[in-house]
This record gives structure tokens, C-alpha cells and sequence, in this order.
């Protein structure tokens, strides 16, 4: 049972890191550079059970049409690699999963100071509700803070809380992603 909660965990945590991987209005991976990378500790919390996680995003090619980030994750010591093509000229829709029928509400925005692994950065916040049926019946709530002084992305926090169904019953999941490195 626990190595099944902690799989349904990693689904839940790769879902929304998918669904994160462009999030604000203004595509900030436009201004992405080839070697610039940012590293995240991701901490989840479902059906009572813990799991932290690590993931760095790199910058390995970039042209006039596109962004090619590297995600490595490391989640329970082992890591896992993939990398992602994002085309600019592609409808741009922020918080959505691929191949997914997410219904995006805007919930608030504002500007924040928020200090995070000792670091102050001015961040501008989005708060959002998402509501998906397929590829799985989720609903949630995501806040995140970013700042144009982060590279790649300019993520710097990202907080979500979701619900997701799984026959009768509902996993309740919370993630907290935050900052912990950044450069070229």
C-alpha cells in the first residue's frame, strides 16, 4: 500500500509540474537562455503520506520557434530525465496539462515580497482554480509567485492543493514547490 500511495503521489506531483511548466501570461521561457538552469525541492503531502522531491530544469537549445528544457527528478533516489520542446507559436495556456480539458479560473493577483531559502525577490502572485475531467477528474487551487531576476521560468514558489478522483473515492494532495538554485 505505501509504495501505491507513493506512485499515485509521483502521478499527482507529475501532473502538475507538467501543468506548470508555462504558467503566466507573458511566456517567460522566450527569454530563456541555452545553459541557464533552476533547481526546485518539491514537498507533497497525500493520503498521509510524505514525499520530497528535487527537480532542475535546463536550458539546452533554444531557436526563434522554440525552448528545450532538460527535467531532471529525483524522486526517492532515483532520477529520472526527460526533455521538453516548447514551440512559442503554440497556444499559449497557462496551469493546462497536455491532453487535457482544464477549465482555468483566475482567482486573485498581486506583488508580494516573499524570501525563499534566505533570499528575498519580488515576486508578482497568481492564484488560480483548476477543474479537469480527463486525463483524470481533478480540481484544485494553484498560487504562484515569480520574478523576472529568475532565469528560465522565473518561478520562485508555486503552492497546490487538489482533488482528485479515483473511482469513489478522492486523493487530497498539497505541494509546495519552491526555489533552491539557479545560474548558467
Amino acid at each position: 500500500m505505501k509504495r501505491t500511495v507513493k506512485s499515485l503521489a509521483l502521478v499527482a506531483v507529475g501532473a502538475m509540474l507538467v501543468s506548470v511548466l508555462v504558467w503566466a501570461a507573458d511566456n517567460p521561457l522566450k527569454n530563456a537562455k541555452v545553459g541557464e538552469w533552476i533547481e526546485f525541492v518539491i514537498h507533497t503531502q497525500t493520503m498521509g503520506q510524505t514525499m520530497d522531491t528535487k527537480m532542475k530544469q535546463t536550458v539546452i537549445a533554444k531557436d526563434a520557434v522554440s525552448v528545450t528544457l532538460r527535467n531532471v527528478t529525483t524522486v526517492m533516489g532515483k532520477e529520472m530525465s526527460n526533455d521538453t520542446k516548447i514551440m512559442f507559436d503554440q497556444p499559449y495556456e497557462p496551469y493546462k496539462m497536455p491532453n487535457s480539458d482544464a477549465v482555468v479560473t483566475p482567482l486573485g493577483e498581486g506583488n508580494e515580497t516573499i524570501t525563499v531559502g534566505g533570499k528575498p525577490y519580488n515576486c508578482h502572485w497568481v492564484k488560480v482554480k483548476v477543474v479537469t475531467t480527463k486525463p483524470q477528474a481533478m480540481e484544485g487551487t494553484t498560487k504562484v509567485w515569480s520574478c523576472k531576476d529568475v532565469p528560465v521560468n522565473n518561478m520562485v514558489k508555486m503552492e497546490t492543493e487538489s482533488a482528485m478522483k479515483m473511482g469513489d473515492k478522492v486523493m487530497n494532495t498539497t505541494m509546495t514547490m519552491e526555489l533552491v538554485g539557479s545560474g548558467k
